[in-house]
């Protein structure tokens, strides 16, 4: 803390200067912003001379403050009648070395921000993050400081005259872009110099590991010629690959002479099933957060309001000259039919080549190739697609390091820069983030605002922020707590990152793969989740309209409530007033917030179905509309299968009642107030509480809380099964010898799908006799789950 007999004029030379630690790499914005103005709080005295900068490993936050920093020097963010701060940095780096990693991944100085990759033990990764940041210092004039061990020998001394070898060549090549060899070498001259080394805390010990080589490997697509890359490329983002690290579609763009990053929005194209409603805001924010990135490396994001994105394409392409166009494949339905139509378009009438990537999904589902049958599960669930993807593909692709991501960033802005000096390059026209017809909030009422709070900024740092902090505080405890919507890390709060693309499914498989502290069993079903989500991309490429259209097509003519009663039973539901408190909880955190707990959205999509008996449909409609996190591919397969129409039948039925997602009914209380003050053992059967007890809280239900939509859900849930087992009835043909459902695939193949116990009908149309399902499977499953149990408890108790 600052007194304020330190607080001095400009003029005052009569107290000691003083050095100052800095540490940029805080994980929060808000941690981040308290430093800064300490920092400030400091330099305001003027007897701050040096500021030490703390070694951390995100290199865009480096970049960041070190430009934040000599802005301090120049005053340029300073008051006008303020003179410039007069200090010096000094940047902190670690001596990249197996020992000193494996010290910091096993006790990690406090205070010190080191990411994963630095710590994987990788010495290459290690190297080229530490020569990142030598590039950085050097660029911004600072001073390295070495911290503790040092340099010890003359091993490690070799290390340091090779990472500023390193550092040279990075910068000397960088810095030739666009030049010819003689203007070159006289910039080289006059500029060249070396950072003054400080060293701390030198010791005598050895230390057996030597970096190799340069792991920044990018090779041109095959695609485009050498001429090609010479000349400008065009970089199309889309509204699902929102960021620079792990996107291929840059990486491969990287290598022309310059690129221009654009973003076309066509709100005439979104139809049905596109871009939305709730998604529009986040997508909106994520658009906003990726154009201030670029533009801290010299690029822009170059944004256009446009009916016919194709057409646009293409002019844009004459525009510019631009010869090669880079984009990530989406995926979808429409997606798939507008990519065909631009690739056309541009190959066709202006000679563009295309380079399409794929950025989005773990596999490459249109690739996937699965029997028909039974395989260790039936067709197109989980475990035969999961199974099938590691043995057709293997592992997924690790994502690539965010440093080699910084590299290619600061090599643009080079290549940029020098293009622009020459002339031989302009930026096109665009329009503002903001200036999108997207999420154009009309009416008085700003529903975008509570979204907003919710989940902006929707930024890759954020994500990676969310990430880690899912892996240390919930990831331990998901294969136990992944259902309960009263804990704030059952889940990991990623899927609208992943939606909207601000984080690569590859780094979130592999962080938890990487966690060496859990054992496979306590992750399976996290990282198995990001498999399902391709499995539904699969099915989305496999059955075109499953999102309007039943999967099993004779599951079209089963009867739903139509009508008024259809109506009022979807209104309650839409907003939150069935008279069931877990069911009408999650349906107003959903319409405010765009989001739920995946157990929420079951329990929400169950009752429609089961209970209410409303054509599933009109939920897939519905949270389509309203989910920050809208995926068309995921959405339908969940509600196909809520509707038994889809390719794994749900094996259950979620009650209302039990509400097991909510045992202390804190969630409840937080989304349905108005019952907030009811015990416990009630919250979520309010019908059935004492008459004094509803009245001592001021609860009468039909007034202050809605009566139950429907009273009798056993009677309910009867007349849903028998509207099956009726159409089921009238369709044997699409029924095998087990009572089984057949459904033909595209390729005009049948095959047997999973069918509920209650569904399965004999050649006479009667039900099949249950029979006693063997006890050992169950009773082994139920020992693995003891054991993680027990550990979560060990792990909650170290909490």
């Amino acid at each position: 803390m600052i007194s304020s007999s330190m607080m001095m004029t400009p003029t005052s030379t009569n107290h000691p200067k003083i050095a100052v630690a800095f540490n940029p790499f805080f994980p929060s914005r808000e941690e981040d912003e308290k430093e800064k103005q300490r920092l400030l709080q400091k330099l305001q005295t003027h007897q701050v001379s040096k500021v030490y900068i703390q070694f951390g490993t995100n290199i865009q936050r480096l970049h960041s403050s070190l430009e934040w920093l000599t802005n301090l020097q120049h005053n340029k963010q300073g008051q006008d009648n303020e003179s410039p701060f007069n200090f010096t940095i000094c940047g902190s780096i670690f001596l990249p070395t197996s020992k000193l990693i494996a010290q910091q991944k096993f006790r990690p100085w406090k205070g010190v921000y080191l990411c994963d990759d630095f710590l994987s033990g990788d010495l290459h990764v290690a190297k080229d993050i530490v020569v990142n940041m030598l590039k950085l210092y050097e660029e911004h004039g600072a001073e390295i400081l070495i911290e503790a061990p040092g340099v010890r020998n003359e091993k490690d001394m070799e290390l340091v005259k090779m990472l500023l070898k390193e550092r040279d060549l990075v910068m000397s090549r960088d810095n030739k872009v666009g030049e010819d060899d003689d203007v070159f070498m006289m910039k080289k001259t006059r500029k060249e110099k070396s950072n003054k080394i400080v060293v701390k805390d030198i010791k005598n010990s050895a230390d057996k590991s030597t970096p190799g080589k340069n792991s920044l490997k990018f090779k041109p697509s095959p695609l485009v010629s050498q001429s090609a890359l010479e000349a400008t490329a065009i970089l199309l983002f889309g509204s699902f690959d929102v960021r620079l690290r792990d996107n291929e579609a840059l990486q491969l763009a990287s290598h022309h002479s310059s690129i221009i990053p654009v973003f076309l929005w066509s709100k005439e194209e979104q139809q049905k099933w596109g871009v939305r409603g709730a998604i529009e805001v986040v997508l909106k924010d994520a658009l906003q957060n990726l154009s201030g990135q670029l533009e801290s490396h010299g690029l822009r994001l170059i944004c256009r309001n446009t009916i016919d994105s194709t057409e646009e394409l293409a002019s844009l392409c004459k525009e510019v000259g631009a010869k090669t166009v880079y984009w990530n494949r989406e995926q979808t339905t429409e997606s798939r039919a507008l990519e065909k139509r631009r690739k056309e378009r541009l190959q066709q009438n202006n000679g563009v080549t295309v380079v399409e990537c794929r950025s989005s999904l773990l596999y490459d589902v249109e690739k996937m190739s699965l029997s028909t049958g039974f395989h260790g599960g039936h067709w197109g669930t989980l475990m035969p697609f999961l199974k099938g993807c590691k043995k057709q593909f293997g592992e997924p692709k690790r994502p690539s390091f965010k440093h080699e991501t910084f590299a290619i960033l600061e090599s643009l802005k080079e290549k940029v820069s020098s293009a622009v000096e020459e002339r031989s390059f302009e930026w096109p026209h665009g329009i503002q983030v903001e200036d999108l017809d997207m999420a154009v909030i009309t009416g008085t009422q700003r529903w975008d605002v509570p979204i907003l709070e919710r989940f902006s900024p929707m930024s890759e740092e954020s994500a990676s922020t969310t990430l880690n902090e899912f892996a240390s505080k919930g990831l331990p405890f998901y294969e136990i707590e992944r259902s309960r919507a009263d804990l704030e890390w059952s889940t990991s709060k990623l899927s609208a990152h992943l939606r909207i693309g601000t984080i690569s499914p590859n780094e979130v498989y592999y962080k938890a793969m990487d966690s060496a502290s859990l054992s496979p069993e306590e992750i399976k079903t996290f990282w198995r989740r990001l498999v399902w989500r391709d499995l539904a991309y699969y099915q989305l490429f496999t059955f075109p309209l499953m999102r309007e259209t039943s999967i099993r097509a004779h599951y079209e003519n089963t009867e739903w409530v139509t009508g008024d009663e259809e109506k009022r039973r979807l209104e309650a539901w839409k907003w939150g007033k069935t008279g069931y408190p877990i069911v009408d909880a999650g349906m107003r955190e959903l319409y405010e917030t765009g989001w739920m707990t995946q157990s929420v959205r079951m329990i929400a999509a169950s009752f429609l179905t089961e209970y209410l008996r409303v054509n599933w449909v009109k939920g897939c409609e519905w949270f389509h509309y309203t989910l920050v996190d809208a995926d068309s591919a995921i959405n339908a397969m969940m509600w196909q299968n809520a509707g038994r129409s889809g390719i794994d039948q749900w094996n259950f039925v979620m009650s209302p009642e039990n509400a097991s997602q909510d045992s202390s009914g804190e969630y409840t209380k937080r989304w349905v107030p108005e019952l907030s003050s009811l015990p416990k053992g009630v919250i979520h059967r309010p019908w059935q509480a004492p008459k004094a007890v509803l009245e001592r809280e001021g609860i009468v239900l039909g007034k202050t809380y809605p009566h139950r939509i429907v009273k009798n859900l056993k009677e309910e849930r009867a007349k849903s099964v028998e509207h099956v087992l009726s159409m089921r009835r009238s369709s044997q043909q699409f029924n095998n010898e087990r009572g089984y459902d057949l459904i033909t695939l595209p390729n005009g193949e049948r095959t047997v799908v999973f069918t509920k116990k209650e569904y399965r009908l004999d050649q006479n149309g009667d039900v099949f006799v249950k029979s006693s399902s063997s006890k050992g499977g169950k009773g082994l499953y139920k020992k693995k789950q003891e054991k993680i149990r027990i550990r979560s408890e060990k792990r909650q108790r170290r909490r």
